[in-house]
């Protein structure tokens, strides 16, 4: 009987655990997902063209998180999917703004960040 509570108390655990992450805003996740100052090292013209693919990216995945639907199942299929790395990309995004802005590169480089997640700008398009 011992063993059976404590595999329920783990799981007990890892669902409050869940439910709490979704509490944090997706930008102090992504600056969890990220290696601080990895862009430190880049020239103007290198952290201009990592920028252009990371929002590339992003946008591609913004497209397939909008894409997935929005029922709930979809959402939770979407999440576990394409979020982790959506939130990588918004994280090395800010890495790059602020390796460009602690370099003074040109301001289309240093673009400000998106402040909507893909599902609201989804919703908001339709």
């Amino acid at each position: 009987m011992p063993r059976r509570l404590s595999i329920s108390l783990s799981v007990s655990a890892a669902l409050a655990a869940a439910m709490l992450a979704g509490c944090a805003s997706d930008d102090a996740t992504s600056r969890l997902l990220v290696a601080p100052d990895k862009y430190v090292l880049y020239s103007c013209a290198e952290i201009a063209r990592e920028m252009q693919a990371k929002a590339k990216r992003e946008q591609e995945l913004a497209v397939l998180m909008a894409k997935a639907g929005d029922d709930a199942s979809a959402r939770v299929i979407s999440g576990m999917t394409y979020d982790p790395e959506y939130l990588s990309v918004r994280g090395e995004m800010n890495d790059l703004r602020a390796s460009a802005t602690a370099k003074d590169c040109n301001a289309p480089a240093a673009a400000p960040a998106p402040t909507a997640s893909p599902a609201a700008a989804a919703k908001r398009s339709q």
